[in-house]
């Protein structure tokens, strides 16, 4: 009963998408949101910052990192291509913040037992609620988050380059939030790409693990 209650609102949600776009885009016409957003990558005794698509081998260390250039709502989700999960269920709301996800002392670790590991980062003025509600009882099929993600993605008109000319880097300023209480003296967090996009920011990555 409680994935049919589920896939039935997904099923609302997104049609109320596809019907308010328009008017959507056009009260919001304009209306650029930023994040300096990374994913480091440490494999072996190698530190690198990871691709929008890249390789991945089993054993290998991740860690991310989103800091929004003003307060946002920030929703970071990961699917291995079968099943899919809201990683940070309380840290959402984000003020002058950088979130570093699982923290600056731990890592999330390549099991090497799917050959697709994929993670979303959200970043939104105002709070997606959907996201909750489709995460709300656990982890989803992977299909029932594509069909949101695809929502969100028409709904956000997305640019997944790097900012450059009149749109200048922003400094990283104030605390670090699922760090434990540590400082922002990480060296990565200094090197971080700036990304936007129209009214939301989505920003995704696709590792293909390989043996």
């Amino acid at each position: 009963m409680k994935r049919c209650k589920r896939r039935l609102l997904l099923v609302v949600f997104v049609a109320v998408f596809m019907l308010a776009g328009g008017a959507f885009d056009r009260a919001r016409c304009g209306e650029r949101v930023r994040a300096k957003v990374g994913i480091q990558i440490r494999s072996g005794d190698r530190v690198l910052r990871a691709k929008t698509r890249d390789r991945l081998h089993a054993g290998d260390l991740l860690r991310i990192y989103v800091h929004p250039e003003h307060s946002s709502y920030v929703y970071v989700v990961h699917s291995d291509g079968t099943r899919a999960a809201l990683l940070n269920t309380v840290e959402q709301g984000m003020q002058s913040s950088t979130l570093v996800m699982p923290s600056l002392q731990e890592y999330y670790q390549v099991d090497g037992k799917s050959s697709t590991e994929c993670f979303t980062i959200l970043c939104s003025p105002k709070a997606l609620p959907e996201v909750n509600t489709l995460f709300q009882d656990g982890q989803v099929p992977h299909e029932e988050w594509t069909a949101l993600a695809e929502a969100l993605s028409k709904r956000g008109r997305i640019c997944l380059t790097q900012e450059q000319g009149e749109n200048r880097p922003f400094a990283i300023a104030g605390n670090v939030r699922g760090a434990g209480g540590a400082s922002i003296g990480d060296p990565f967090s200094r090197e971080l790409q700036v990304f936007s996009g129209e009214s939301l920011l989505m920003k995704q990555y696709t590792f293909r693990v390989v043996p």
